[in-house]
């Protein structure tokens, strides 16, 4: 066995060390955005989950404003257009509250 196997990702939300490794693969939106409320360091936030494919595995992507907004422009305001659309995905070094550095997901485009 490949260690590799092993400590890959797993679990529904697509992680960036999925992207990281797949540069060239695209989310495909099959459902329509919802908005969820989540609680982080006792703060109330909001997110949008999307549900997709990527490398044909059903993966939630945790979507930022910043990145709602980059796709909002590319396919309007109205998130039941978004379906079946491919968001093209990179990732970016950010600081955690504590920090570190990790990799986060970014939307570098839309493909129609």
């Amino acid at each position: 066995m490949k260690i590799t196997d092993f400590v890959k990702p797993t679990g529904t939300f697509l992680k960036a060390e999925e992207v990281k490794s797949n540069p060239d693969e695209g989310f495909v939106i099959i459902e329509e955005p919802l908005v969820v409320d989540k609680e982080w360091k006792g703060q109330k936030q909001q997110r949008i989950h999307i549900e997709g494919e990527f490398k044909k595995e059903a993966k939630i992507f945790d979507m930022s404003k910043t990145n709602a907004r980059i796709v909002s422009k590319e396919l309007g305001d109205d998130t039941k257009q978004w379906v079946g659309h491919i968001l093209l995905l990179e990732t970016y070094k950010t600081k955690t509250s504590d920090g570190k550095l990790t990799d986060a997901i970014n939307v570098k485009g839309v493909k129609k």
